[in-house]
């Protein structure tokens, strides 16, 4: 009997097709743009059955809120008062320990931090098994979600933006096999990376010094090396630390801060200066150089004399020989400069 349909091609053959198609687009996807925009018009195709498969739970969120009782909800206002009370005295003292800071930053040369602005999101649908830990959130291109964006909770950082759509974006968590985050320990601002190893409840730090300080308990915060993430967000708690003498290098263990595996809401945070989010992250030799810089940074009073000089320099006519000890020299200029740098120390003392 003659089958209706012809025959379909062999196995062997679909098999080759279909591995010069991914080979194919593999390297498309490294050589061009192409891929990321095909993405971006993907993930807005498909945030459509995000929102419709999340509409049962809203649903059934509103209706069960209209059913609790009205006691339970006194009790709760209660405590969240009580709360935001202890919150604000809080924030008391944190508005003068950061006008401190600012002080003591100006008066050591160092950059000062600069503020975020957060903005809530609340995650669509996750994906989390041992070689893919992502969420989807509701927060776009349309309401300024970029690549890139760094995403916290209310204990601590979470991952990143890697795709935006127009209503809805995909972020990568931190226990993810292809994340890295570098990180210092909060007591000694010994600094490390946190890489990702599909669990959700363990980061690993390899490759550290057998000498490194490093013991259980410590706090990770972010370093803000990299460009990435702001400095000084928790990040997680060291829980073992590996540093016998089978090693060359010391390994470690952290318990990620934030509840990775019970992600609801997230905070999605943004630089208040524009120059600092349209900015490309800094390389790995970047990275080197601007901690080399850091770490060979001259005194204010040097500083200011190196820019004066400069400055003088830069001013004369090429023509002219300028006398190098005429600005080092001159006794006019050095009460000046001592007696500013002596003026705003005694500022910071007071």
């Amino acid at each position: 009997m003659k089958p209706i349909f012809a025959k379909a091609p062999s196995i062997g053959v679909r098999l080759f097709f279909a591995v010069i198609i991914s080979i194919s687009l593999i390297l498309l996807d490294g050589r061009s743009s192409a891929m990321i925009q095909m993405r971006s018009v993907l993930e807005t195709a498909v945030s459509g059955l995000y929102y419709f498969a999340n509409t049962p739970r809203t649903v059934l969120d509103g209706v069960s809120n209209n059913f609790i009782d009205s006691q339970k909800l006194q009790l709760e206002n209660r405590v969240l008062k009580d709360q935001l009370r202890e919150k604000n005295a809080d924030l008391l003292l944190l508005d003068q320990l950061k006008v401190e800071n600012q002080r003591l930053r100006l008066l050591l040369s160092s950059p000062l931090r600069q503020d975020e602005y957060k903005k809530v999101a609340e995650v669509l649908t996750a994906e989390m098994d041992a070689y893919r830990q992502q969420v989807v959130i509701n927060q776009g291109q349309s309401d300024g979600a970029f690549v890139g964006q760094p995403v916290i909770d209310e204990r601590g950082v979470v991952g990143q933006v890697i795709s935006v759509g127009e209503k809805s974006s995909r972020v990568l968590l931190l226990t993810d096999v292809t994340h890295a985050i570098p990180v210092q320990i909060l007591r000694n601002d010994v600094r490390a990376i946190a890489n990702g190893n599909g669990h959700s409840n363990e980061l690993i730090l390899d490759n550290l010094p057998r000498t490194v300080d490093i013991a259980k308990g410590d706090v990770l915060v972010t370093s803000g090396l990299g460009g990435r993430f702001p400095e000084g967000y928790p990040v997680a708690v060291i829980e073992t630390v590996q540093n016998d003498g089978s090693n060359h290098f010391a390994r470690a263990t952290a318990r990620p801060l934030a509840s990775l595996d019970r992600l609801r809401y997230l905070l999605l945070l943004w630089p208040t200066s524009e120059e600092i989010r349209k900015s490309e992250s800094l390389s790995p030799q970047d990275v080197r150089d601007a901690v080399e810089e850091r770490r060979n940074s001259l005194n204010p009073l040097d500083r200011l004399k190196n820019s004066k000089k400069t400055q003088v320099n830069g001013d004369e006519p090429k023509e002219e020989n300028i006398d190098p000890t005429d600005e080092t020299e001159n006794p006019a200029s050095q009460p000046e400069v001592e007696s500013d740098i002596n003026h705003s120390t005694e500022q910071g003392a007071e």
